[in-house]
């Protein structure tokens, strides 16, 4: 089920992973690493708690929230909390949704070790801001997505509503983020 995600949502990744390898640059700055901190804080707090609500689905995937280490790193940073603009995210009517999106937000998570590093080498200064980013477990959390994803989707019609999810969560999400750079930027 993971590859059949890669592959049908593959037109949404380039767009979705930018974000995270401009912090891969030579010249990346402290703003621009808080920043990207604060989209992904944005996004990621609301869907949480709609996860948390979804019914049946806190027994399938566990705990997986990561929001507290995005607010602790911004936290580290002095970012101003109150420049941050959280997402509505209502619960999801079921638990195919859910995967759909919690697979949109997991995917960019593969590119956090090779943004820590070049994050870190260009501005130790932040290495104590990176808690986010050094996330030990991505891989696990990867493998595990997969193995639920296989066990829930086991009929077409299931599958192809996780499909649409992760479609939809794309869509918004990539829509926030080119709405917080317009912001970024007065426009």
């Amino acid at each position: 089920m993971l590859l059949r995600l890669e592959l049908e949502t593959h037109a949404y990744h380039r767009e979705a992973d930018e974000p995270w390898l401009e912090l891969v640059s030579p010249d990346v700055t402290r703003a621009q690493y808080a920043d990207q901190l604060a989209r992904a804080y944005s996004i990621e707090a609301p869907l949480e708690a709609a996860l948390v609500y979804t019914p049946h689905l806190a027994s399938l995937i566990g705990r997986r929230a990561r929001s507290r280490l995005l607010a602790q790193d911004l936290f580290a940073l002095d970012y101003p909390m109150g420049r941050i603009t959280p997402r509505l995210i209502a619960p999801f009517p079921g638990i195919s949704e859910a995967l759909g999106w919690l697979y949109a937000l997991e995917r960019s998570a593969r590119l956090f070790e090779m943004v820590r590093r070049n994050v870190v080498a260009r501005l130790p200064e932040v290495a104590s801001a990176t808690t986010y980013i050094s996330d030990t477990f991505t891989q696990v959390r990867w493998r595990d997505l997969g193995e639920i994803l296989d066990r829930v989707a086991r009929t077409q019609r299931v599958a192809d509503q996780v499909i649409h999810a992760a479609h939809d969560a794309f869509r918004c999400m990539l829509d926030w983020y080119v709405g917080e750079q317009a912001l970024r930027r007065g426009a």
